[in-house]
């Protein structure tokens, strides 16, 4: 027997804890932000069985069942799970995985009295505590990205833009490509920003810093949704779309004028909007771009980019900037690639 899980049955075992914990669904329900939290480094809110399902075979992977340097030693939890299942017999017997998961949810937590089941009912990681451990592991400090005074660390149309009042300020009749000095692959990038009566602008992300970054990167659409000229653009055009890909949901703007707070996580195939609180865009590209095909039509080689500049796409309307910092999303222990390699070992 292995001392831990093998990495592709952990998915398996992740989405079948759910399964298995139906019978205290609404407990379950309102309890998962705080492992959330912890997966995914920010809060989300409370979901359906269902939703939690899809969520933890997306995102979660190993830290259920996982601690430690590369995530390669099982926490008691996942040395439970070992002593009643073996991977490479057991991984496809959904019922014996299922009893066994059941049967290690009511086994007992060291000797806090509690159960590996009710400790996960109560929203606590199953085989420890070490919720505020495991936050500081994935949240680095975030990088500043703008002093507020110069485009130090800027490149491209820098005679384009300009510094105002503690902003960079796209100004009317200006554009082009203003990008950050450095790529960035996994990365939560968090700004504030201020739309001029029909203003369009757009946010490139993982884009080279040559061509146009909607096609040889990505484009997050930035846009004054409720200028008359914008009325008939297609639902992908309009504000936090990832342009000609996916389409935002639309009525959270702030009026013109006024200052809106934006957050692009991008976090592999995964790119997620939030405008002023509300995610307006969550998408896996793979599911919205199957094959490359998008809903636009065009080509966007930019789709199998994993890494890039992050920037402003002026298009001659003014629109300001500020307060911009970007967190690198780095993965702790559970990359699939290097697990397979140990596995062989």
């Amino acid at each position: 027997m292995t001392n831990y899980l093998d990495f592709r049955a952990r998915r398996f075992v992740l989405v079948a804890t759910i399964v298995a914990l139906s019978g205290m669904a609404a407990k379950v329900a309102n309890a998962t932000a705080a492992i959330q939290r912890v997966f995914i480094n920010e809060i989300v809110k409370p979901m359906d069985d269902k939703d939690y399902m899809n969520f933890v075979r997306r995102k979660a992977k190993c830290n259920v069942c996982h601690q430690g340097k590369g995530g390669h030693s099982n926490n008691p939890y996942g040395a439970a799970l070992a002593t009643l299942i073996d991977h490479e017999e057991d991984e496809k017997d959904k019922e014996k995985v299922l009893a066994a998961i059941k049967q290690a949810n009511e086994m007992p937590f060291g000797e806090s009295g509690e159960t590996f089941g009710e400790r996960i009912a109560a929203g606590k990681l199953p085989g420890g505590d070490d919720l505020e451990e495991l936050q500081k592991e994935v949240e680095p400090e975030p990088i500043v990205l703008f002093d507020g005074e110069t485009l130090e660390g800027w490149v491209g149309a820098t005679d384009s833009y300009e510094v105002r009042d503690g902003a960079i300020v796209c100004p009317a009749g200006k554009g082009g490509n203003l990008f950050t000095k450095d790529e960035y692959a996994d990365f939560e990038f968090s700004f504030e920003f201020l739309l001029t009566p029909g203003a369009n602008n757009g946010i490139g992300i993982r884009a080279p810093l040559e061509g146009d970054a909607a096609y040889s990167g990505f484009e997050i659409q930035v846009l004054d949704n409720t200028a008359d000229k914008y009325a008939n653009l297609q639902p992908y055009q309009y504000h936090g779309s990832v342009y000609g890909i996916a389409p935002a949901k639309r009525g959270f703007l702030k009026p013109v004028g006024e200052w809106n707070t934006e957050v692009i996580r991008v976090k592999g195939r995964q790119i997620t909007v939030t405008l002023n609180g509300e995610v307006i865009t969550d998408v896996d590209l793979d599911e919205v771009a199957p094959e490359g095909k998008t809903k636009d039509g065009h080509n966007h080689p930019g789709l199998t980019r994993e890494k890039g500049h992050i920037g402003f796409c002026g298009h001659g309307d003014e629109v300001h900037y500020r307060n911009l910092k970007v967190v690198p999303l780095v993965e702790h222990g559970d990359d699939d690639e290097d697990e397979e390699e140990d596995d062989d070992q």
